[in-house]
């Protein structure tokens, strides 16, 4: 399948989308903001036909903010790997979370999570060697709209799997999204990019300084309102919600927020319940539908509080059993009100002292 390289001047990611839709203007599946997929014209990169820790890279495949991502081939097998840039390889914090990406993938063996194969440090460059997953993105299949609920309810479960897996290690991804979600040529849904991953932090983790309390982390579309406000306090009902999320997208053909920026998808997030995704596509059944707004919970009790139960759940709605145990309410954000008692006590002050002016006026005291 023939892709184009498209660069996002928003995030400055670089991404690959299919051929087909040259001269359109799409949404960069990572900030979501416009961009035009220009004429097929791939940039001069003088790192492919190199080898780097045994790989020979063959393609660029995409790059964000940190490093660059290389299609390659290692002893006769096709493999994608990552290397962080040297502007990135300055920061202490950027290093060792790129280390510690290849930690937790290499422990955790799934056949829906991207196998991490080797990581290093070659030729001044730390790389991360990973396998290759022919095909494209979630976010690429949504690109032309919605995709059959059955299709996203089959991707929902393997996501749901792989994320069950993870949090019995006590990892958490805390960046699932469409762009994160590989889609090989046998339709199978692989979770990649591990870059964001934590393991649940007990008292005294050294890990805990990589995680900077009070800010956020992950893709503003896609992540839960406890995440928008301290990317620390994500546990692994955030992932739930971020799975909600995607699949809302991809039977939506939209995400459950959306806004020009990323402040204002923000506040979305925080303050406004998601529309019914039936509202979008009306063949989403009853089941499907509740399923993915109890996922989008704002508060992480009120959802789904076991990935195993929500792949359990997406399985009984294929087999059109009855699919929602538990419904949590579709509660409003709380919003702070305004302590009105104060202004009455004002008003009343100002209301005596004002008979009391008149009075003296009038010589009646």
């Amino acid at each position: 399948m023939s892709t184009l390289l498209v660069a996002c001047l928003g995030c400055r990611r670089e991404f690959r989308v299919v051929e087909r839709l040259q001269g359109r203007t799409i949404a960069c599946p990572h900030c979501r903001k416009p961009v035009v997929v220009a004429a097929k014209v791939e940039p001069a990169d003088r790192l492919v036909g190199q080898e780097i820790a045994g790989c020979r890279l063959i393609r660029r495949l995409g790059a964000g903010a940190l490093g660059v991502v290389y299609e390659a081939e290692r002893a006769g097998r096709q493999v994608a790997i990552k290397l962080l840039s040297s502007q990135a390889a300055q920061d202490a914090e950027v290093v060792a979370r790129f280390q510690r990406e290849a930690g937790i993938a290499r422990g955790v063996t799934h056949p829906n999570l991207v196998a991490v194969l080797d990581s290093g440090h070659a030729r001044g460059t730390h790389y991360l060697v990973m396998e290759f997953v022919p095909g494209g993105t979630l976010a690429a299949l949504v690109e032309d709209g919605p995709i059959p609920w059955r299709d996203a309810v089959r991707h929902g479960a393997a996501l749901a799997e792989v994320l069950s897996a993870l949090h019995a290690r006590e990892i958490i991804h805390r960046d699932l999204k469409p762009a994160n979600v590989l889609v090989g040529t046998d339709g199978v849904a692989r979770l990649a990019d591990l870059g964001l991953a934590k393991r649940i932090e007990s008292q005294g983790d050294p890990e805990q300084g990589l995680t900077m309390q009070g800010t956020s982390m992950g893709s503003p579309a896609y992540m839960p309102p406890e995440q928008v406000t301290d990317a620390r306090s994500a546990g692994p009902t955030a992932d739930l919600y971020s799975l909600g999320a995607t699949i809302y997208h991809l039977v939506a053909g939209r995400a459950p927020f959306v806004g020009k920026l990323g402040s204002e998808v923000m506040e979305k997030v925080l303050n406004e319940l998601p529309a019914d995704p039936r509202q979008f596509a009306p063949d989403c059944p009853l089941p499907l539908a509740e399923l993915i707004l109890a996922l989008l919970a704002k508060d992480p009790a009120d959802r789904p509080q076991s990935a195993a139960e929500v792949a359990a759940t997406f399985t009984a709605i294929t087999a059109g059993t009855t699919a929602i145990r538990r419904i949590p309410p579709r509660r409003k954000p709380v919003q702070k009100r305004t302590r009105w008692w104060p202004w009455l006590l004002v008003a009343v002050v100002l209301v005596a002292a004002g008979v009391g002016v008149w009075l003296v006026a009038t010589h009646r005291i």
